[in-house]
């Protein structure tokens, strides 16, 4: 069941990576400086000393996103960046569990990740998720070569 989840879930972002930046896949964009407010936002959650950086900001303003950064530290040319997903009800039972495959596409056009560049992302929600936790899973880079946290 998970795996058609996760299909299902990997078609509709790409279906939908042309359209804006809500889709997994999508943004070249430099990061601006805005971050979510309410309840539902989370402290910025930082990985440290690695080829990327995972900003965690927490569930948008209207509940329907989760808002994350990702930020380049590393001369090695990156092939995509997986990050891990768990989405939790009220009573903090977990509706969904999903990875997310990060790619630097801009319309449909895939782009180099740089380093040095804050990317700016967000990704939807299940909508009976009120507490979402995310973080660094895998870095694939384009020699093949794979790097995931301790």
């Amino acid at each position: 069941m998970k795996l058609y989840v996760a299909l299902i879930l990997a078609a509709v972002l790409l279906s939908a990576c042309s359209t804006n930046k809500t889709a997994s896949t999508t943004n070249a964009e430099p990061a601006s400086s805005s971050q979510p407010s309410g309840p539902q936002a989370a402290a910025p959650q930082t990985t440290i000393g690695t080829p990327v950086e995972l900003l965690y900001e927490g569930i948008t303003p209207d509940k329907a996103n989760i808002s994350y950064k990702i930020k380049v530290n590393t001369d090695k040319p990156i092939d995509e960046v997986h990050l891990a997903l768990k989405e939790m009800d009220s009573k903090g039972k977990v509706v969904e569990s999903t990875d997310i495959v990060w790619q630097n596409i801009v319309g449909s056009t895939r782009r180099p990740i740089e380093k040095g560049k804050i990317y700016e992302d967000q990704t939807p929600l299940d909508p009976a998720a009120i507490k979402a936790e995310c973080s660094l899973k895998e870095v694939i880079f384009k020699d093949g070569a794979r790097w995931s946290p301790k």
